[in-house]
């Protein structure tokens, strides 16, 4: 069912939201990529943990709170993009249904891994921006069949408040990302 979703399948999004284990496969999700999102970190930082003395800081203490934090990031961007999808919704006339949102917005961060060895300094250069737009692409797409799923709304709109949304959920990322990360 979640790789129906992936390929933008419309009655895998309602049968995900009708699903009584949509929940459980929701936290399953947000903890999977947090964890692969503090994996990255540990890689793209592997040179400073390798330089701790201590072999506990350098093999568990370090590392953990690397994942730690992955997975802190992730359970914040699903509650930012949920409300910020709900908030979409309510702005183009939906019904809201928040709780739909967030089981379904889980789903939307795993394009996100695609973008993730770029933000986190692993891969550079300007051929590695293109993993990171194919990703947030698809993050939009996933979005909009969320917005037409749960809300019901026409592909146009739900189209148009994707983009609204995304567009403040850039600017926020644009607020907290170090100047440094972003050339």
């Amino acid at each position: 069912m979640i790789g129906k979703m992936m390929i933008l399948q419309t009655p895998a999004f309602q049968h995900f939201t009708q699903t009584p284990k949509s929940l459980t496969y929701s936290r399953l999700i947000v903890l999977l990529v947090g964890a692969a999102y503090g994996g990255f970190g540990i890689l793209a930082n592997a040179s400073f943990i390798a330089g701790f003395e201590s072999a506990l800081l350098r093999n568990a203490l370090v590392p953990l709170i690397f994942i730690l934090f992955g997975l802190f990031s992730v359970w914040l961007t699903k509650i930012g993009l949920t409300v910020l999808l709900w908030a979409g919704a309510r702005g183009f006339g939906g019904p809201g249904r928040i709780s739909e949102i967030s089981r379904s917005s889980s789903i939307a961060l795993l394009p996100g891994l695609l973008a993730v060895p770029t933000l986190t300094g692993l891969w550079e250069g300007w051929l590695m921006i293109l993993p990171l737009v194919i990703g947030v692409v698809w993050m939009y797409f996933i979005c909009v069949k969320i917005h037409i799923t749960t809300q019901r709304f026409a592909p146009w709109k739900a189209y148009l408040s994707v983009f609204v949304v995304f567009v403040f959920f850039a600017s926020i990322y644009y607020m907290i990302m170090p100047t440094g990360a972003l050339i």
